[in-house]
């Protein structure tokens, strides 16, 4: 899996999410938390999953990927909106995003045209 590098990206995304953003969570928005974090999970799950499939389940798998970031950006709106996490946190947190995204979309275009 070393190299395929959206899996490496979801994983940094992953260990980011640990450190900076979960942590800053507060009880009482348990639901924003519980949330992002299964679909971070889910992404992750999605991507090695269509990794190892072919055809047409390679496909709805790619797509529920493509779900998974934008839950993922949703929560994370969410959390900037309310102040629970910082400006800075934020915009790194979606790049990363931005950059799993614009490569499931890739692959996406890429495997159609195959």
């Amino acid at each position: 899996m070393n190299e395929f590098k959206i899996y490496n990206k979801s994983k940094y995304l992953v260990m980011y999410m640990e450190k900076y953003i979960i942590n800053n969570i507060p009880k009482i928005h348990y639901l924003y938390r519980k949330g992002l974090e299964e679909s971070v999970i889910n992404l992750n799950y999605y991507l090695i999953k269509s990794n190892i499939n072919t055809g047409s389940i390679k496909n709805k798998y790619q797509k529920e990927v493509l779900v998974s970031i934008y839950m993922i950006d949703m929560y994370i709106g969410i959390l900037l909106h309310l102040n629970i996490i910082n400006k800075k946190r934020f915009i790194v947190f979606v790049r990363i995003l931005n950059e799993i995204r614009k490569m499931s979309i890739t692959w996406i275009n890429n495997e159609k045209s195959k």
